[in-house]
């Protein structure tokens, strides 16, 4: 459940949003040039100096300044992105995609009162957030850096919010958010904290050590573990995890469509010879999930 085990001095909470507790308030995007709020009209967001962002006609908005990052990736492909929804819509991930969601929906009710608040760091094409959003009852918002994902989340769940930005710069005011996920993507742990509420909690989703482990090895020599998450506490992430769930399954891919769509959807994709997708495609394959779901709450 929620808890505010971090207090404020008083000075601190003149100067502090994340100190004002008990009254909801709706989160809003804010301007990636100035920082200042950004109002919604009909066709999109503007902000007090005159910068302007339109709303796509598929509902996003782009709120990358400059419409994209600088000399930087554009996220994930369109093929990679329909690839990962294949996946998600036969529930090949569906153990996965539950847990994140009952996680989130047990920690309760914030204390600010409303719904939710929930922000997914990297939300791709949407599924984590849409069925995160459904269980929790949360207003939800998502950001990612490819424009093709935001694009088929946008298209599919038009009831939730999405806007194509970078996790590293995320287009909201402090305190803005009850919950924090990310999955498989960045965390950025300053910015994360700095968008969430002081009684809210990060809910960070990576890889176990035996993740996908037999796709690696029909791909690489010597193919190296996912380092232990449990582990890694303190070295990519400055606070220990309240919480970690595990979720490992065995899953059966017995149609070629589905196993090239699962390498596709990952990174070794790019590594991956055409004689070796041709022989993933041809081979009945199982492959072992294996992923670590954690909860954080700001240091105290």
């Amino acid at each position: 459940m929620w808890t505010s085990e971090t207090l404020l001095s008083a000075d601190a909470a003149s100067t502090d949003p994340r100190a004002v507790t008990g009254t909801w308030a709706p989160p809003a995007y804010r301007c990636p040039v100035c920082a200042a709020p950004l109002d919604e009209d009909p066709a999109g967001f503007c902000c007090a100096s005159g910068h302007r962002y339109d709303r796509s006609r598929d509902g996003y908005v782009n709120l990358l300044p400059g419409g994209r990052l600088k000399g930087g990736p554009a996220g994930d492909d369109e093929a990679m992105v329909r690839a990962r929804r294949l996946v998600f819509d036969a529930g090949l991930y569906a153990p996965v995609i539950d847990t994140v969601a009952t996680t989130v929906a047990r920690l309760g009710t914030p204390p600010s009162g409303g719904p939710l608040r929930l922000v997914d760091f990297g939300s791709g094409e949407g599924a984590y957030l849409a069925a995160t959003a459904t269980r929790a009852g949360a207003d939800a918002w998502g950001i990612d850096i490819s424009k093709a994902a935001t694009r088929l989340a946008a298209r599919r769940h038009r009831e939730h919010h999405f806007a194509v930005a970078s996790a590293y710069r995320a287009p909201f005011a402090d305190a803005s958010f009850d919950v924090v996920m990310s999955v498989f993507s960045p965390r950025p742990f300053e910015e994360m904290m700095r968008v969430l509420d002081v009684t809210g909690k990060a809910v960070v989703v990576r890889p176990g050590p035996e993740h996908l482990r037999e796709l690696k090895a029909l791909l690489y020599t010597d193919p190296r573990r996912h380092r232990d998450p449990a582990a890694s506490d303190g070295e990519d992430w400055p606070v220990a995890a309240e919480e970690i769930a595990t979720v490992a399954f065995d899953l059966v891919l017995d149609e070629p469509v589905r196993r090239l769509a699962l390498l596709e959807m990952t990174p070794y994709w790019w590594s991956a010879r055409p004689e070796q997708r041709a022989a993933i495609a041809a081979s009945d394959l199982t492959v072992r999930v294996d992923m670590r779901i954690s909860v954080f709450g700001h240091a105290t």
